[in-house]
């Protein structure tokens, strides 16, 4: 993740150095979205693998019999909770994105 920013940081640089000025303006405002959607992603992980729940994710609930199933639903994300109803504790969290996991923690 620090990769991506420093690319984005230098693309930004290049931007502003060799670009004229609507192209600039363009281009800075698509690489700020960028850079903001990807510290949106990487709050998420940390959340994700410390056993919290997300901050910039709608909830849409299921529940089974013994298990809480909890999917939030995020912009191009998905995070799946499980909860131990007798001890309301979370058991297991996965982040996926394109229906792969990218992040998630096992008790």
């Amino acid at each position: 993740m620090l990769g991506i920013f420093i690319l984005l940081i230098i693309s930004m640089l290049l931007v502003v150095k060799f670009c004229k000025k609507t192209l600039k303006i363009v281009l800075s405002i698509i690489i700020i979205l960028v850079t903001l959607y990807c510290i949106v992603i990487s709050i998420e992980i940390n959340r994700v693998e410390s056993f919290r729940e997300p901050v910039f994710a709608i909830v849409k609930k299921e529940d089974d019999l013994t298990m809480k199933t909890i999917v939030y639903k995020g912009l191009g994300y998905e995070v799946r909770m499980v909860k131990d109803l007798t001890t309301d504790k979370i058991i297991q969290i996965e982040m996926y994105m394109f229906d792969k996991v990218i992040a998630g923690a096992i008790e």
